[in-house]
């Protein structure tokens, strides 16, 4: 790779850190994801991305060849639409915190 092909990549490459740094949760997973995907796509050995994501991991989470592989199975699928929607999350959500409230204890008075 030519010097200023390099020099472009690490622009580019802390440019993206830069902005990771000040986004959603939500936009870090979706980017995750996304970058397992196409390692998979590219044919990189799904044990090797399990084990820098668990190096790269900032709390610390063990990272399995099954989970890189699930990962891969949602970008698949995302390419075509979510395999959850807006909706069904919130009425989930909804029916786990009534369960959730249904399941505790009373205190004794």
């Amino acid at each position: 790779m030519s010097k200023s092909s390099n020099i472009k990549n690490a622009i580019v490459d802390g440019s993206v850190d830069l902005i990771e740094k000040v986004s959603s949760p939500a936009s870090r997973a979706g980017a995750a994801v996304e970058r397992v995907g196409r390692m998979l796509e590219e044919g990189v050995d799904p044990e090797v991305i399990a084990l820098q994501m668990t190096k790269n991991s900032p709390n610390r989470k063990p990272y399995t060849t099954a989970k890189v592989l699930a990962y891969g199975d949602l970008y698949e699928d995302s390419k075509t639409k979510s395999p959850v929607t807006a909706k069904q999350t919130r009425a989930l959500i909804k029916d786990q915190r009534v369960q959730g409230r249904a399941d505790e204890v009373p205190f004794p008075a």
